[in-house]
């Protein structure tokens, strides 16, 4: 129930960042990159370029607006050696010491949350550095297609995030009153049990709770359910990558698989590929498949579809005010599916591999 949600500890935030009058510098030292080399600053939230700066005699600098505290990124360098550093900015300048390899531990002086942010980092660091280890590894399994090294390697990734969710949830538990307690319960709610997220949320001091973390929060335990095999399908309506409005009852008296994935997940990309090879036998018999991504990039979404060779209605969930549809559908990791008759009922969930393939056969050459 763990797997994946580590990665929106760094990179999930639904937090409106609205700005204010005044500029906020951020200037940076660092060691190990030659001169023009290129810093991109962006809004993790909105995966939006804010500013594009250069590294001269080891140094660099951005000037951006005054905002209340909010989520961001810079990357340094190209791809293979592109590096990304996560922050938060808000209405206090910011300083940056790092060296070349290690940015993304750099030292980050900024405001309050920056600093809570910086204590939970460096009380983690040994965990860090075991789930960097085992993810370079990781990644080399794949690319050598080593199904053995990859079984094994996931099972200790597996496990170094359990550790950093249990180092994650003491935190929140002994932090009520740290804005960052919020954050990374929100990056939470895609995995841990609703009731765990309802007693960590209800340890928040009042403060806590009435900010953007505390209200998303909030929000999202007001509208998560659990969807069960034997339930009609709750309709939507979500752009998909060409911008056309797609509601689940436009498929109305036809089978549908509705695939809930993320661009980054590499399960999912995996996932794909069983997807399309089932897609390929049953299209022509009528089956219908709609793939939900999160996010607020159009743009990522698109490229994510055409890398996978998605052929079948790829929309872009961008959390509307109803809560987004992975919530309204229960959904806590990804992939994850539900299998919908011509009546509108759910009659099968988390199909993957051989149990989609059989299901599908079943079907559809009764």
């Amino acid at each position: 129930m763990r797997k994946i949600i580590y990665a929106f500890i760094l990179s999930l935030t639904l937090y409106s960042c609205s700005t204010n009058d005044g500029k906020i510098k951020i200037t940076g030292k660092v060691q190990g990159f030659p001169d023009s080399t290129k810093l991109i600053l962006m809004n993790w939230e909105t995966n939006q370029r804010l500013d594009t700066t250069y590294i001269l005699n080891n140094k660099f600098g951005f000037t951006v607006a005054n905002t209340k505290p909010c989520f961001h990124g810079i990357f340094i360098g190209e791809v293979p050696e592109l590096e990304y550093l996560p922050l938060f900015i808000e209405s206090t300048d910011i300083k940056i010491t790092g060296v070349k390899g290690k940015m993304k531990y750099a030292k980050v002086t900024g405001g309050e949350i920056q600093k809570q942010k910086n204590d939970y980092l460096n009380s983690s660091l040994p965990l860090e550095y075991r789930m960097d280890s085992i993810t370079k590894e990781l990644m080399n399994a794949f690319q050598q297609q080593d199904n053995n090294k990859i079984e094994a390697l996931d099972k200790q990734q597996t496990k170094i995030i359990n550790e950093r969710i249990d180092f994650g949830v003491l935190y929140i538990k002994e932090n009520p009153d740290n804005l960052y307690s919020a954050f990374v319960l929100e990056g939470f709610l895609p995995g841990l049990p609703k009731s765990e997220i309802k007693t960590l949320y209800e340890n928040l001091s009042l403060t806590v709770k009435e900010s953007e973390y505390g209200k998303t929060i909030a929000h999202w335990l007001k509208l998560h359910k659990l969807t069960q095999v034997g339930d009609i399908a709750e309709n939507f309506s979500l752009p998909d990558i060409h911008g056309n409005e797609v509601s689940l009852k436009d498929f109305q008296n036809k089978f549908v698989l509705l695939e809930f994935w993320r661009v980054d997940c590499i399960n999912c990309v995996a996932e794909n590929k069983n997807i399309i090879t089932e897609y390929e036998k049953y299209k022509e018999e009528g089956l219908e498949i709609v793939s939900i991504a999160g996010g607020k990039n159009i743009d990522n979404l698109k490229e994510a579809s055409d890398r996978s060779f998605i052929e079948w209605h790829s929309l872009l969930d961008k959390d509307s005010e109803l809560g987004n549809v992975s919530s309204r559908y229960g959904v806590t990791l990804v992939p994850a599916n539900f299998l919908i008759d011509p009546s509108g009922v759910i009659i099968a969930k988390d199909l993957k591999g051989d149990e989609l393939g059989d299901k599908l056969k079943e079907i559809f050459q009764k």
